[in-house]
């Protein structure tokens, strides 16, 4: 090809490749920033523009209200209030924010202007990862399970970003149980009683905790209980040697294991229970009390809790050893009672200070003093009678034959007096 025609094809290609470009603002990666709790975030953004074309005005918000900051093409960069302290430019487009929180997670939008009057907009996804949180366990039926036919299935859930896997462990753990990692899901099919026990689950999304957390946050452990039915039972009797008559013998049953704990029932096949009988099911035991010879027999115990078929077991009485007589009957020993010694306290009489004659003078001087008593009483009494109600003085004026006429024609307003009458007694 003539190389002058190869010249001007270049120079017609560079041409329409200037024509094509135009202002906008580009995205350096898919347009996902990925920053974990706590640390800075660089929103990065770019540009391009057509020949002589520079950056007018940016403008940063998060989507869909949230304004950031602004620039303007003479290097000034202001913060609005909600972000002041949290934000720095970085190069030409680009935005740093500082100690991202949950909050901060979200959409971000940088518009530009540019000199020759076009605009464009681009938006950048911030995504704030943190570790597990909240880890929480649920079983389905439940944690409580039976041998042999229930399947359980425990599920692992927790809070973080990314989303968590999950990891079972336990020291029980059946070599066939299923773990899906993504779901937290454990499947325990056809559980067995050697399953029972502890299983603990452990959230891990590769973002580590911030200083201060807990730890726990990140499991949870749960206990997953297996019932099973009895599958055999034994008796033993004591004493174990030979039954005599008027003994008490015990017969006790017992299973290998069971959960829940078993129950017991006693029988005699082909009979009664002979009485004088104690039976307790929930220890198992049957206590023949005073054995007489027709409790010869046997005896069965019937085991179960529930779960499953009763397991039982029987033994013998063959023969009762016949006694003359019933064992003595052990009495208390006699009580005693002690009578508290009471002395009792001999006042001596009191000494004579004289003879018959003494007593006869004492009287006497006694009934003196009493007559003396009652003559006082007498002649008081009579003094009291004689000087008793109202009387006035010959001095008072008036005429009259004796002083109380007297005062009463003197006085027209004194009351008459009442003159007193003495009696002798």
């Amino acid at each position: 090809m003539d190389p002058k025609r190869i010249a001007v094809i270049l120079v017609t290609i560079c041409a329409a490749g200037f024509s094509a470009a135009q202002n906008s603002v580009t995205l350096p990666d898919d347009g996902t920033t990925r920053t974990n709790l706590g640390d800075d975030a660089l929103l990065e953004y770019g540009y391009t523009t057509e020949a002589g074309a520079t950056m007018l005005f940016e403008v940063w918000k998060k989507v869909p209200l949230s304004g950031i900051a602004n620039k303007a093409n003479n290097g000034s960069f202001d913060v609005f209030a909600g972000y002041r302290g949290r934000v720095e430019p970085v190069g030409e487009a680009s935005l740093r924010l500082f100690s991202v929180t949950k909050d901060d997670a979200g959409q971000y939008q940088l518009s530009t202007t540019f000199s020759d009057g076009t605009s464009d907009t681009k938006e950048r996804t911030l995504i704030v990862q943190f570790a597990p949180e909240d880890t929480t366990v649920t079983a389905t039926p439940g944690l409580i399970a039976q041998e042999g036919v229930t399947e359980v299935v425990l599920t692992c859930q927790a809070g973080g970003i990314p989303a968590p896997t999950y990891t079972w462990t336990g020291a029980n753990l059946p070599s066939d149980a299923a773990q899906d990692p993504n779901t937290g899901t454990l499947t325990l099919t056809n559980i067995q009683r050697a399953a029972a026990g502890q299983y603990t689950c452990t959230a891990d999304n590769g973002v580590p905790q911030l200083p201060g957390d807990d730890p726990t946050a990140l499991t949870n452990s749960v206990n997953v209980q297996v019932q099973y039915g009895p599958s055999s039972a034994t008796i033993t009797r004591d004493p174990a040697d030979k039954v005599v008559q008027w003994s008490t013998v015990t017969l006790s049953c017992a299973v290998d294991t069971a959960n829940p704990p078993a129950t017991y029932t006693w029988s005699r096949i082909n009979g009664t229970l002979p009485t004088n009988t104690d039976e307790d099911k929930v220890a198992g035991t049957l206590r023949l009390r005073s054995i007489q010879p027709d409790a010869v027999g046997t005896y069965q115990c019937a085991a179960s809790n529930g779960i499953g078929n009763a397991v039982t077991a029987t033994h013998v009485i063959d023969e009762v050893e016949e006694a003359t007589l019933p064992p003595p009957t052990t009495k208390p020993p006699p009580t005693t009672t002690t009578k508290p010694v009471t002395t009792e306290k001999v006042v001596p009489p009191a000494p004579q200070t004289g003879g018959g004659a003494d007593g006869a003078v004492i009287a006497g001087v006694v009934a003196v003093l009493v007559f003396v008593i009652l003559v006082a009483a007498f002649m008081l009494g009579r003094y009291l009678a004689r000087h008793k109600g109202d009387y006035k003085t010959n001095e008072e004026k008036g005429d009259g034959e004796d002083a109380d006429t007297a005062l009463q024609n003197g006085d027209p307003n004194h009351p008459a007096v009442k003159k007193n009458k003495e009696w002798f007694i």
